[in-house]
């Protein structure tokens, strides 16, 4: 029979503030796909203390990432907020089809 303890204090040299953590740095290993217990070990932080931080900052780095309008050779991918029920709204990707009358209609407007 195996006997699991908690130990709530956080291992010696981590911090437990957000005080010195680099915004842009999270940001960018969150959208890069890192786990909030492999930023905390790469930012020196208690997993509570980043899972906090990255809760508080999360929707906006999401609308940051997919904003605006990104074209390929293929399509145009427009990024639009779809409002929800409760208040609170998606990001999500509407994809288009590139079709070179349109492409040129858009470039005469500008």
């Amino acid at each position: 029979m195996k006997i699991h303890v908690v130990n709530h204090r956080p291992p010696a040299g981590l911090s437990r503030t957000a005080a010195n953590l680099k915004e842009p740095a999270v940001r960018a290993g969150y959208l890069a796909g890192l786990t909030v217990y492999r930023l905390a070990a790469a930012f020196a932080v208690t997993e509570d203390v980043m899972r906090a931080y990255v809760a508080q900052h999360r929707r906006n780095w999401e609308s940051l990432e997919n904003s605006g309008v990104r074209e390929d050779e293929r399509r145009t991918v427009v990024y639009a907020r779809i409002a929800r029920d409760t208040g609170n709204y998606n990001v999500r990707p509407i994809s288009l089809p590139r079709v070179t009358m349109h492409v040129r209609a858009m470039e005469q407007q500008v």
